[in-house]
């Protein structure tokens, strides 16, 4: 008898690449900085001004200031910023799909629980961008999504598009829908007339 390992959730971590390349910047200009005034010790005897002027201006400060205080306290609110930024998962930003049920039992016993698949905000707006091209009247389209609505921004050479706004409403909803996304997201959809 096998054990069965549990289902892998589709929650990805957010990269956090931004906060994660000032940091490395942030880590990287200290290296720098000690090898520099490592070498310039190494080679002339003494350490550089620019290291000793801040050390000689901070052991003027006792310990029981208020300066040191300040510091303290704002490099222990850094740091707990920076580990909570890496132990806490952040959002989720995909949308579920729904997968039809399959009849291959081969493929039921493949997966553990029910399968689970997700599409990207950014895959379910060039759905919604592609689905509006397509519609007569329509002479560009995007889109962008969050998990809750699709914005669509058409361009048309129509002057009347009161018809136009639902057509591209109702076309992109269907088109959502059978995707498989649930839910399906709330279509917003704004038209621009050029002349």
């Amino acid at each position: 008898m096998s054990a069965e390992s549990p289902p892998v959730a589709l929650r990805p971590r957010p990269s956090r690449s931004v906060p994660a390349t000032i940091c490395a910047v942030v880590l990287l200009v200290l290296g720098v900085a000690a090898v520099v005034a490592a070498l310039l010790r190494l080679t002339s005897g003494t350490w550089p001004e620019a290291l000793t002027a801040p050390v000689q201006w901070l052991s003027d400060w006792a310990w029981n200031s208020t300066g040191v205080w300040a510091l303290g306290i704002a490099l222990a609110v850094a740091g707990l910023v920076l580990l909570l930024a890496g132990i806490i998962p952040g959002r989720f930003h995909d949308l579920p799909v729904r997968l039809p049920a399959s009849g291959d039992p081969e493929a039921r016993k493949a997966t553990v629980g029910e399968p689970s698949a997700v599409m990207s905000r950014r895959a379910v707006a060039q759905l919604a961008a592609a689905t509006c091209e397509h519609i007569d009247g329509v002479s560009s389209a995007s889109a962008t999504a969050t998990d809750r609505d699709v914005r669509v921004s058409v361009t048309t050479a129509l002057h009347d598009t009161r018809d136009l706004q639902r057509w591209v409403a109702d076309g992109v909803h269907s088109r959502l829908e059978a995707s498989g996304l649930d839910p399906v997201p709330r279509v917003r959809v704004t038209i621009r007339s050029r002349d």
